[in-house]
Order: C-alpha cells, then structure tokens, then sequence
C-alpha cells in the first residue's frame, strides 16, 4: 500500500518549482477557443479538471475518453485546442490520439507528460511534426500499481499551480487531521467499518468537486469495492434519489462540499432519510486548489474504506482471474481507421 503521507510532499515540492510557462501560454492564449482534452485511466480526471479550469477562465472545454475522441470528425478537431494527458506517452490511446490531432490540427495540439524518456511515444509524435508542444514536466516516480494516486496528485498539482499561479502548494504536505465526516444523515457519527455493507456510493459534486468526484468513482470500481454514480447535486434531485431510499441498507452518498455548495448540500440533505450514510468532504477553498484540497481528502476516505472490504488501495483482488495487461491491449486502431469518425 502506498500511503499519501509519504508521496504527497514530493510531488507537491516539484510542481511547486517546475517551469510551466509553456503550458500556462498555451492555455492563457486564445481563451475564446474551445478545449478538447483527453486522458485515460489516471489522466481521465486530470482531463477533466484541466477543462472546468479552463471553463473557469471564460473558455468552452470539455474532457472526454481517449476513444469518443477518436470518433470525433477532423473538421471537429479543427475547431479549437485539443489537450492530451499521459503520464509516460506510451499508451495505444493517447499514441492513435497524438497522430490524428499532429495530423488533422497540428498548430494547436499539445500533450502533457511527466517522462521524456524514450518510451514517450507521443514526445517522438510531436518532435517528428516539427511540433515543441509536447510539455513534459519531471515528476517523482511514486512507484503505483494497478490503482494510481500519485499520478492524479501530481495532475491536479500541476495543473493547480498553472491556473491559480501564487498557490502555496506546501501547504498541504500535512494531511488534514481531520480529511472527512462520516455519519448519518441524522448526525450520528459513523467510522470506516459503518460502510461494510455499502454496494453503492453516489458521489454528488457542484463545481470544483466535479473531477474529484470522477477520480474517487473511478477508484471504487477499479478496486471492485462497490459500484458508483456520479452526478451533480441538481441531477440526484431530479430522481437519482430514490435509490437511495431503496437502499438505506446498503448505499451511501459522498458530498463533495466548496463554499459553493454549502446551500444546496444543506437542502440536499433535509429531505433525506434519517438514516442515510453519508461521507462530507469539503474545503474551505473557491479556486482551483479546492479541487486539489477536495482530492487529498477524497483519497484518504478511499485508502480508509479500502481494509474494510478487504482490498489493497494499489493492487486489488482479482478473483475472476482477468489478466489486467490484457484489456488495456484490446485491438481498437485498426477498426477505427476501418470505420472513419463519426460524420454525418
């Protein structure tokens, strides 16, 4: 297991004094244009966090999975900034995704890594068209498994730093004494092993919540602890609740809570049943840094659960036997080539 106290400083040391004019300009530039990002498995939510800030500064963004973005037609990818998110620069997805934007949109295209080395296959990509677009920002090596912590840290750090430039990044190498509540709706308190029983978690989110939210689910499911639903606080009233009044036994609801949100959580609440389990993660923050607050305190509340249902934080059970290299190189390329984007 890898815990965050020991990670965490590292990671925020070096995104505290890394140079990240180059990517501050690609993003502070052009604001009007629209953003595409993409990312997968420990970069999907970083995607996602890079476009609610860019949204944040006035643009239009949107993040979305390596394969919808392939499925995008080039006059689609000709309209704006595309963003591609990959830790080393090596994976099928962000390599088939680096070739189609060099090629269909290659003056604004550009990837963040954390490796230069030569595995970095998008870096080769972007050298190859003549691009220097390709932001690769040294990172620790934090050494992860199956299941990535340290990788989305050093994201959300990054990109905290770009769009909120004078953020004290230090000081949050302490973790919270205190990172979340657990009880229930009534305001008993619960503990860690209250949430034996839970099979499924809705993870309700307002604005700089939204990606942390994203990666927490994406976390549940990838260690097979329970099933999760994400939606915004306004789409759980419109209906989502009443599978929490179907399973008060065994569901709970995770608040992701900025000052934002502090009305509508509060409203939320009031007319949920007594006996609801929540989990109320909140910062005090209304910057990006909330998100990274949100993200520090939201891991801990998954390596906390994590012993309870008997699973490892980095390297899960895997008891149907799947080989876990083995989907990851599920043919795709070829078939996509075969069958063009989506166009009408």
């Amino acid at each position: 297991m890898i815990d965050t106290k020991d990670i965490l400083p590292g990671i925020l040391d070096a995104a505290q004094v890394a140079d990240l004019s180059s990517i501050h300009s690609f993003f502070m530039s052009n604001p009007s244009e629209p953003l595409v990002g993409t990312g997968s498995g420990g970069t999907e939510s970083a995607s996602d966090f890079a476009a609610l800030c860019y949204g944040a500064r006035g643009g239009v963004a949107v993040s979305v999975s390596p394969y919808t973005f392939n499925s995008y037609s080039d006059a689609a990818l000709k309209t704006g900034k595309i963003l591609l998110f990959s830790k080393g620069g090596h994976n099928n997805d962000i390599v088939f995704a680096s070739k189609r934007s060099l090629d269909v949109n290659p003056g604004k295209t550009s990837a963040l890594c954390f490796s230069s080395g030569d595995r970095n296959e998008a870096r080769k990509l972007f050298l190859k068209a003549g691009s220097d677009k390709c932001f690769c920002t040294p990172m620790p090596n934090t050494g992860e498994g199956f299941v990535s912590s340290g990788t989305s840290f050093s994201y959300f750090a990054v990109l905290t730093r770009i769009f909120q430039p004078d953020v004290d990044l230090k000081k949050y190498k302490s973790l919270p004494e205190y990172p979340f509540t657990l009880c229930l709706n009534d305001d008993t308190p619960m503990t860690p092993a209250d949430f034996a029983g839970v099979r499924s978690f809705f993870f309700l989110h307002g604005s700089w919540g939204r990606s942390v939210a994203k990666n927490l689910e994406g976390k549940f499911i990838e260690t097979g602890i329970a099933t999760g639903c994400i939606c915004d606080y306004r789409n759980y009233c419109h209906g989502r609740f009443i599978h929490t009044s179907n399973h008060l036994e065994d569901s709970a609801v995770v608040m992701f809570i900025s000052p934002r949100e502090k009305g509508i959580a509060r409203r939320t609440r009031a007319y949920l049943p007594a006996k609801t389990k929540l989990v109320l993660i909140e910062t005090e923050h209304d910057a990006p840094e909330a998100s990274l607050d949100l993200l520090i305190r939201a891991t801990e509340f998954f390596h906390a659960v994590c012993p309870i249902y008997e699973q490892d934080p980095v390297s899960p059970r895997n008891p149907g036997r799947i080989d876990k290299r083995k989907p990851m190189w599920v043919s795709f390329i070829a078939e996509m080539k075969r069958n063009e984007p989506l166009s009408l």
